[in-house]
């Protein structure tokens, strides 16, 4: 959210301080009209919903209110929603709507929602506000109806039935020829109980072998394979595990599968479309908006992004049209750098970039829509308006308060480094470059090229299955220990600047060289200077932040009536 202030809060601290506020704000003001008298069952706040439970100043929040914003908060689908049938975590929302209803109560008495300057803020807010409550809307008119239930039990019969499953008999052999010794035993005619208790090295031993009834899917593919081509009671072939070990089987009954009930599956099903459809609701009214919006992506951007590292002419290249609307790459960024850029290969390998973009380019879809029907909107969700102006208000309060004010100077953050310098101990550490390739002729053939003259960095970008081959193999600085043992025991005793290797980790094979070693050491003050900051400017914003609620309460008194 912009401010256009010179400073805001840390978002730490704002997360922390509001996050609930964000998600819930009070629904009262001094003019509102009555709240719904409404109270959900489900949560257990029981009592007359005009029953005042707390006092600010000259406003009042009720049972009602109190309901109101429970639901608003559970309606938000966040996954931290506490029990709110439980006594203490009410008392904790009450205290928690009273600290906020202290803060709109000084916002509008210095009229802050009313300040020219934040209608664009509000605006954007509200937009952003709405979408969320059309979307809800959305996928919140889908009803399971019987009718629902029965046509996709019909059409997915075959997912609702219990697999057949066979009473499955094994011996567990270490090699080749004893599973041999023991097959040509059981042609014999000797017991496979007794075998399997004297012969076998698994589990099910004690039991003469015996696993009872097994499904096909519950075995490795190779011995599901085998149990499937026999007759009852006949012994397999050998069957190797993959781990070294040979496997006899044999099962003495089938059970045939059976298909389930309607009513046997209808509570199964009536879940899996209750999380279907809405999403089937919203999907459906997305495809109706790109053809209302003639939604066009640009499948060469897909092919732009899927590079990873992008030049200026990049960023400036076209994502998707909305009508006459151009949307380039470079609005997609800020989506993007939210993802940590260790994970984003694996986020967005594969589908996961049509995934990212597609629900990019959705949000901006029903972004529009929502400013096109701005009105409309706004006078069926009256209470988003109210929300968005709350929300800008009181970070602006804040942000004039606090995030304006409150500071951490230079010789407070001296003092921290100076009082707690184990923490800023720095082990010795190495940077490395690697390239990492499957096969282990692979690696030799390119430890070749590399002492014939290729660059070792050119030979990463172009053959170096890890991440860090789009830097050349670069590493970076590590610490022992950081680094699975075999390539950890190369790295922290290589001569610097010699390629070693091939070294096999469970990754496959590296080519090492060491660049540079720092010895142990304490991290200079100006390297963790913002760390520092960073960590003393939530924690004075917080202190500050009680002392304005303290001194918000001598000018509204707060009185709690014990109702809750």
């Amino acid at each position: 959210m912009r401010t256009g202030r010179p400073r805001a809060l840390s978002s730490v601290f704002l997360f922390s301080l509001l996050a609930l506020a964000f998600l819930a704000l009070p629904a009262w003001t001094a003019d509102a009209p009555a709240t719904e008298k409404r109270i959900d069952s489900g949560t257990a706040i029981t009592g007359n919903p005009d029953d005042v439970l707390a006092t600010v100043g000259d406003w009042k929040i009720t049972r009602a209110d109190m309901m109101k914003e429970i639901e608003n908060f559970k309606s938000t689908g966040s996954d931290r929603a506490p029990d709110f049938s439980d006594k203490e975590n009410q008392k904790k929302f009450l205290q928690q709507l009273i600290e906020i209803t202290l803060l709109e109560k000084k916002a509008a008495e210095a009229k802050i929602p009313e300040k020219p300057e934040l209608e664009g803020q509000i605006r954007e807010n509200s937009v952003a506000l709405l979408a969320n409550a059309y979307i809800r809307k959305t996928m919140g008119e889908t009803k399971v109806g019987k009718a629902d239930i029965e046509t996709y039990y019909q059409k997915n019969k075959e997912r609702f039935t219990t697999p057949a499953s066979y009473h499955l008999h094994q011996i567990t052999l270490d090699s080749q020829a004893a599973a041999d010794r023991v097959k040509k035993d059981l042609e014999a005619k000797k017991s496979f109980a007794e075998l399997a208790k004297e012969k076998s090295s698994d589990s099910f031993k004690s039991s003469g072998g015996d696993r009872g009834f097994v499904a096909l899917a519950e075995l490795p593919p190779m011995v599901a394979a085998a149990v499937s081509g026999l007759a009852v009671d006949q012994i397999s072939a050998p069957i190797a595990d993959g781990e070294g070990k040979f496997l006899l089987v044999k099962y003495s009954e089938k059970k045939d599968g059976a298909q389930k009930t309607l009513e046997e599956v209808t509570g199964d099903i009536e879940r899996e479309l209750k999380e279907q459809l809405p999403r089937q609701a919203l999907e459906a009214r997305i495809a109706e908006l790109e053809k209302e919006y003639s939604f066009k992506l640009e499948p060469k951007a897909l092919e732009v992004l899927r590079q990873g590292e992008f030049k200026p002419s990049d960023l400036d290249q076209v994502l998707f049209t909305i009508g006459t609307d151009v949307v380039k790459i470079d609005a997609l960024m800020p989506e993007l750098e939210r993802i940590p850029p260790f994970i984003r290969p694996t986020i967005l390998g594969g589908e996961g970039l049509n995934d990212f973009v597609k629900q990019f380019s959705h949000r901006e879809l029903i972004r529009r829509y929502v400013a096109g029907h701005y009105d409309a909107l706004a006078k069926e969700f009256p209470h988003v308006l109210r929300d968005a102006k709350r929300r800008v208000a009181l970070k602006f309060l804040l942000d004039e308060k606090i995030g304006n004010v409150v500071t951490v100077s230079d010789d407070e953050i001296k003092d921290y480094y100076t009082q707690n310098l184990g923490e800023f101990a720095q082990p010795e550490q190495v940077r490395a470059h690697h390239i990492l390739v499957e096969a282990e002729e692979k690696a030799k053939e390119l430890k070749d090229r590399i002492d014939k003259g290729e660059k070792f960095e050119d030979l990463a970008k172009a053959e170096s299955k890890c991440p860090s081959g789009k830097e050349g193999g670069d590493l970076g600085f590590f610490g022992k220990g950081q680094m699975v043992p075999e390539f950890d025991q190369v790295a922290q005793t290589a001569e610097i600047g010699k390629v070693m290797g091939p070294v096999k980790t469970q990754f496959g094979h590296h080519l090492i060289r060491v660049d540079e070693r720092k010895a142990a050491g304490t991290t200079p003050l100006d390297e963790v200077k913002d760390q520092i900051r960073s960590r003393l400017l939530p924690q004075k914003q917080r202190a500050a932040f009680d002392q304005f609620l303290e001194d918000l309460k001598k000018e509204f008194p707060v009185k709690e009536t014990g109702a809750l």
